[in-house]
């Protein structure tokens, strides 16, 4: 009996082990009879190989059903497979077995789904409340078979990348679809279980494994109603409208919206993660939203309004994450006190940190760092938060998530360390788009909501997302597309241009229809996206007009809204964009008046600037709305200040012709004229103000306008000659001493040439000059202790600032002593940029005195340790002598058909730190080959007087000469430093050889040399880094007086080296080796015996002989100390070369004895040397 059933149970095993051989298209038929399940997943495996996975498929859909539910049998078909997928998915398991059961999945899974529906059905529990469906046994077997399978997934991905990709699909789907049939609690928390498995830093792959885990959770059919809270018992929440709606990503919004809140936790953890992991966790977020933007359920206005609630925390994460927006110029977040060797990075005061924002190239940055408050909750806590905010059921107790569970890891805040690094434009175009749709969707009610409890800093940051979609946002490739209407309401076509930018992005086919409709869309966008922020600024400005009018419209909230209205024009838009821009511009001005007409010109100014910026476009309509829009402007000034004038826009309007010069916009065409005429023909025409003095103060506006066009017009001549440019700009600037603020705007205009140029030192002097224009101004009105004579300790160019004259243009300037501290804070930055460090204590001596008067403690701080880290360093550089600041030229032109008024004139150029003589003639030879023709130019090399009589009149001759800073003994003497012998230098010298019989070179005893002393008329650094020379001086040196001289340089060279206070040895000994080797260097020894020996020193002056003499001893005493340095200095290895510097100045010394008649000792090259 025994043998008998063993023979029956071995013909089994063998049976089974032969289906392994069987045809699959015939296996296929009997799947339900394979209760081993390992030779099921052998099946299923080789059905895949062999291509037949549509029999699978087919056989899932309409072939498999479970057993008939019955009462009396404890066992179903789901529990037991999921109980065996857990058994083979153990360790111990064949690996072979695992990973086919993990690379096929979904064929179990979705038996084990199909299972549970027909269980469901045919048992009659479909009837019966979620948690009562199924037993507790199966919801054990199927958190056992995610905690079994998750391993397999994180683990076995860098072996078999596609079983564990397809497992972790698989299980996603699964996980969707238990929504539909068990408790959602219990499906919550096999998510968490889940995300329990990944941590921050995790590779790529497994990012791409969570989102697209999360991407197919969240595509579950009921998604929305997942999200909505629903009512547990008393005081939970009954109604959407008493739902507090939450801005950023709080424990309680994770637990009332437990899935978006784990999505929105997810992409806020990975944008804190490398590029390639932001990019997936951006595209999940942005489909999702395309999703519910075309989901036809939700279609209604109202209801997208709802939707919008789920994602309002994404105002938060984008707020921690605004310092990292792509914008040019935008720095990291830094503190203010983290040292920066570039610039002194001084703290700005708090409501003032705007001034300086208002240029487009600063967009986005207001806020340095991240708010305090993250909006990014506790990872754990949301992990393990009660998830019932989220369930249908109402009564699972059992299914909830238990926030003591062993599943319980260890705290990891995601916000706790927030990257510094930018974000790239697809990024930021995909989180801005996201934004916006939120944005457009969400109720005005909400909106106001949340600009009631932001703080300032929130508020701002908000403004400056605003702001980024323009900067940052699309960019219209194609501006003839950008004439296209767009809608003008609120949920217009944003949604349509969202999905169609979902695709772009796989977009890989180049074809002409595929670029056209690209550029089509893109402008469609950007159109798209300034009607809404403009739509959405509107709202704003209604609720909220107290505050934005508070300090007469001068407070950093007003300056943002104003800066957001304002990019709409630094960025080109559409025409049905600019004309909307127009109208909210004029609404604006209506609105607060005393923002552009009262207090601060700046605000004003920016406005006017971009305005005429406008009237210069090529399109006829842009200009007409934009010549009447500067119109209103002109007329609102003239209304506001009782219909006596528009000084303060007439002045900002000429200003900004000025800097539209300075800026080489090219604004002098006809198209600008005529923008021009428009706006005298609505002044000529408007009857309201035909008897007031307005027609004609407009018309004279205007004429000044073209005067200052007509003068200005050869500097387009001079576009890429940045001396000559500095030049006329400079005699504009002289020309305005009348007019504060357009001698500034001048002066302003020079420097960012001087910056763009590497000319550092002068565009700090022209920082210096603006800030003692500033101070002059105040303490004429008495509201400054001094004036422009403050800085002259920096600088005695500055006393031109001191011509300032009191006339019209005076009556509008709004200069204050915060104005002016912020000028000197960039003369400071300036300073310290062009490495002039010994002056920025000369600059906060003017700066210490306010902060200490105001008891700014804080500023003090740092003041005080930016000077201990100027004046350390000084040490540095005087140490090292690395400090290199500036080399100058002399040059001359010659040539009147060329150079005009230039012919003749000397100049001394200033060049940045070591410039070589080539360098500079071959870019002065370049620039004048481009205006002048190549053939026509010529490079003088010699350095001699130059007679025009013997120049071809053909040819445009630059003569180049190296030259030197030139100070006289008693300068020498209050000069001791290389800065101080560096700084404020007005004379320079060069020497010419020559000899008298006419020869350029001869023997030593009949060279001569001409010594040419140059003056010009400013001192160097000055705001130009050329100044004419005003007069020179020449002397000749005869042959014995160019012997003294030189030996002089010889000695003091030795002596220099020797005094320093770590020596330079590489330096010396190459130095002593060309004085004392006879064989390198005769030069010392040719002189001896040309002036000082026998006969020879009978020719020449006895004073000079002595003087040469003298200088000689000095040289033996230099060259004596030197060596004595050496030895003490030279390693071994060196010990036979040092030697034979000795025996050369053996030499030298013996030989100088027999020529100068004299003994002279020296004793083991001690410092001191004793003549006999």
């Amino acid at each position: 009996m025994r043998l008998a059933s063993a023979n029956t149970l071995a013909k089994r095993a063998k049976v089974l082990q032969n289906l392994k051989a069987m045809d699959s298209k015939k296996c296929s038929a009997w799947i339900p009879t394979f209760l081993f399940l390992r030779v099921m997943v052998h099946v299923v495996a080789q059905c895949h190989e062999e291509g037949l996975e549509h029999y699978l498929r087919s056989y899932i859909k309409f072939v498999f059903k479970p057993e008939p539910f019955s009462s009396t049998c404890v066992k179903t078909v789901h529990e037991e497979l999921a109980k065996a997928m857990t058994t083979i998915l153990k360790p111990s398991t064949d690996f072979l077995t695992s990973n086919k059961i993990l690379k096929h999945s979904w064929y179990f899974f979705e038996a084990l789904v199909k299972s549970m529906a027909h269980f469901l059905i045919e048992s009659g529990r479909v009837k019966l409340s979620r948690n009562q469906r199924f037993s507790a046994s199966y919801h054990h077997a199927v958190e056992t078979l995610v905690n079994m399978l998750m391993p397999h997934i994180t683990q076995k991905y860098k072996d078999n990348l596609d079983a564990s990709r397809n497992a972790n699909h698989s299980l996603a789907v699964f996980i969707k679809r238990c929504f539909t049939f068990m408790d959602r609690g219990f499906v919550f928390k096999q998510i968490n279980n889940y995300m329990n498995c990944f941590v921050p830093g995790d590779p790529k792959t497994l990012y791409e494994f969570k989102f697209e885990f999360l991407r197919v959770v969240c595509s579950h059919e009921h998604y929305v109603p997942l999200n909505l809270p629903m009512p547990f018992g008393k005081g939970r929440i009954q109604r959407y409208q008493d739902l507090q709606l939450d801005y950023s990503l709080t424990d309680d919004f994770c637990r009332n919206h437990f899935l978006v809140g784990l999505l929105l936790r997810e992409v806020g953890a990975a944008l804190q993660e490398y590029r390639e992991v932001r990019h997936i966790a951006i595209q999940v977020l942005k489909g999702l939203m395309i999703k519910h933007a075309f989901d036809d359920r939700y279609a209604a206005k109202s209801q997208q309004a709802r939707l919008a609630t789920l994602y309002l925390p994404l105002f938060g994460l984008l707020q921690e994450n605004v310092h990292r927006l792509d914008i040019k110029d935008s720095a990291p977040p830094s503190s203010h006190n983290n040292t920066r060797e570039d610039s002194l990075g001084i703290p700005q005061k708090p409501g003032s940190c705007i001034e300086n924002a208002l240029h487009k190239d600063v967009f986005g940055v207001i806020s340095g760092t991240a708010s305090p408050h993250s909006s990014t909750p506790n990872v754990s806590s949301v992990h393990h938060a009660d998830s019932r905010g989220s369930l249908a059921s109402t009564d699972s107790g059992s299914s909830l998530l238990d926030k003591n569970s062993s599943l319980e890891k260890q705290n990891q805040s995601t916000s706790a360390v927030l990257r510094g690094d930018k974000l790239d434009r697809d990024e930021i175009k995909n989180l801005l788009m996201c934004f916006l749709h939120i944005l457009k969707s969400m109720s005005e009610e909400a909106l106001f909501t949340y600009w009631n409890k932001a703080c300032p800093s929130e508020l701002m940051d908000y403004f400056t997302l605003l702001e980024s979609q323009e900067s940052g946002g699309p960019a219209a490739a194609d501006r003839k597309s950008l004439t296209l209407p767009v809608s003008r309401n609120r949920s217009g076509m944003l949604h349509a241009r969202l999905q169609q930018l979902g695709g772009l992005d796989s977009m890989y086919t180049h074809s002409e229809a595929d670029v056209n409709s690209w550029c089509l869309l893109e402008a469609n966008v950007s159109t798209e996206v300034c009607l809404t922020v403009l739509d959405t600024l509107s709202v704003f400005i209604m609720g909220f007009k107290t505050q934005l009018t508070s300090d007469l419209g001068h407070n950093p909230l007003m300056k943002k809204v104003f800066q957001v209205h304002l990019c709409f024009l630094q960025i080109p838009q559409s025409e049905v964009a600019l004309k909307q821009v127009f109208t909210s511009l004029r609404t604006f001005i209506y609105k607060f008046p005393c923002t552009f007409f009262d207090g601060r010109a700046d605000m004003c100014a920016c406005l006017c600037y971009e305005i005429l910026k406008c009237c210069n476009s090529k399109l006829s309509s842009i200009r007409g709305d934009a010549a009447h829009l500067l119109y209103f402007l002109m007329k609102s000034n003239f209304d506001y200040t009782g219909r006596r004038s528009f000084v303060r826009t007439h002045l900002q309007v000429v200003i900004a012709v000025s800097q539209l010069i300075a800026d080489v916009i090219g604004i002098g065409s006809t198209r600008f004229q005529q923008s021009l005429s428009i706006v005298n023909n609505c002044a000529n025409s408007d009857k309201n103000i035909k008897h007031t003095a307005f027609p004609s103060d407009v018309k004279d506006l205007t004429k000044r306008i073209r005067t200052v066009l007509m003068a200005t017009e050869q500097m387009k001549d001079h576009e890429n000659d940045p001396e000559m440019l500095v030049d006329l700009q400079y005699s504009l600037a002289k020309s305005y001493t009348s007019t504060p603020e357009l001698r500034k705007t001048w002066l302003d205009s020079m420097a960012r040439i001087h910056n763009k140029n590497s000319d550092l030192s002068e565009a700090a002097m022209c920082y210096v000059h603006v800030a003692a224009l500033v101070a002059e101004y105040l303490w004429r009105k008495g509201m400054f202790r001094q004036g422009c004579s403050a800085f002259r300790v920096i600088t005695p160019n500055i006393d031109e600032e001191a011509a300032m004259m009191e006339d019209v243009g005076m009556q509008d300037v709004h200069f204050n002593e915060e104005v002016l501290l912020e000028l000197l804070e960039e003369c400071a930055d300036g300073l310290w940029k062009a490495e002039r460090y010994e002056l920025i204590a000369d600059v906060y001596k003017l700066i210490i005195p306010i902060y200490e008067q105001r008891r700014d403690f804080e500023k003090l701080t740092h003041l005080y340790d930016t000077l201990h880290r100027a004046y350390t360093k000084v040490m540095e550089v005087m140490h090292t002598g690395k400090r290199l600041l500036g080399t100058f030229f002399r040059v001359a032109f010659f040539g009147q058909g060329f150079f005009e008024d230039e012919d003749g004139k000397e100049y001394i150029y200033k060049e940045p730190k070591f410039t070589p003589l080539s360098e500079i003639s071959q870019r002065l030879l370049k620039l004048y080959s481009d205006k002048f023709g190549q053939e026509n130019v010529k490079i003088i090399q010699d350095s001699g007087k130059v007679n025009p009589k013997d120049l071809d009149s053909k040819f445009a001759y630059i003569q180049v000469t190296h030259v030197t800073p030139y100070l006289d003994d008693k300068e020498l003497e209050d000069r001791k430093t290389d800065f101080e012998k560096s700084h404020n230098i007005r004379r320079f010298v060069f020497e010419t050889p020559f000899t008298v019989s006419g020869k350029k070179q001869g023997g030593v005893e009949e060279q001569c040399k001409r010594r040419t002393i140059l003056t010009t008329t400013h001192c160097f650094p000055y705001v130009k880094k050329r100044i004419p020379v005003m007069y020179q001086h020449q002397t000749d040196l005869s042959p014995i007086e160019v012997a003294i001289d030189e030996m002089s340089c010889k000695v003091a060279e030795l002596r220099l080296l020797c005094s320093a206070s770590e020596v330079d040895m590489i330096r010396l000994q190459l130095k002593l080796q060309g004085s004392i080797s006879v064989q390198v260097n005769a030069g010392p020894l040719a002189y001896a015996r040309a002036f000082l020996d026998g006969s020879s020193a009978k020719k020449y002056p006895d004073n000079k002989v002595k003087q040469l003499k003298e200088v000689f001893r000095q040289f033996v005493d230099a060259c004596g100390h030197g060596l004595g340095i050496n030895e003490r200095l030279i390693k071994e290895d060196q010990h036979e070369y040092h030697d034979e510097m000795k025996a050369s100045y053996r030499d030298l010394t013996r030989e100088l004895s027999n020529i100068m008649h004299e003994q002279v000792c020296f004793s083991d090259f001690k410092d001191v040397w004793v003549r006999a």
